[in-house]
């Protein structure tokens, strides 16, 4: 495993070897950087002229977990797991039915509204959606620090 290095000004750059990070970190030329994942990387405090190999984002979608890893041309540089996203058909159910319960707990009955509904329309399943976009997101994350060149899924 590698890890992800960024440059001066936040920019991402080739992934480096724990020992080659602990000693820059020993020595002050970087500094310790967390990001939204949790993912540990190093902040190098010199300027560095980026010479970035390509790298591949795979993406194993599953029904409960997912699988990500990142891979360079002669190593894996990171793997990773996240729980999918599984309380949105719950979340839709109890929508629905806290306004079917406004609707008549009014002394008037306000009729329900026909004419706005995407009959015609294609329409993503709102846990499908929420799915992808959860992908998008650590995607998003990984773009950050990580010259991610490819994506697969």
């Amino acid at each position: 495993m590698r890890i992800p290095t960024l440059d001066k000004d936040m920019r991402p750059l080739m992934p480096t070897t724990p020992a080659r990070a602990r000693l820059l970190l020993k020595k002050g030329k970087a500094r310790a950087y967390w990001n939204k994942l949790g993912i540990f990387c190093v902040i190098l405090k010199y300027e560095v002229e980026p010479d970035n190999q390509q790298l591949a984002l795979g993406i194993d979608p599953g029904s409960k977990f997912e699988g990500f890893s990142v891979v360079g041309t002669k190593d894996t540089v990171l793997n990773g797991m996240s729980e999918a996203p599984t309380h949105i058909k719950k979340a839709v159910e109890q929508r629905r039915n806290m306004r079917r319960a406004r609707r008549h707990r009014k002394c008037w009955r306000r009729p329900a509204r026909f004419n706005n509904r995407l009959r015609n329309k294609k329409s993503l399943p709102p846990s499908t959606h929420a799915r992808w976009n959860a992908k998008l997101r650590i995607l998003k994350q990984l773009l950050k620090i990580l010259p991610i060149t490819d994506v697969v899924v």
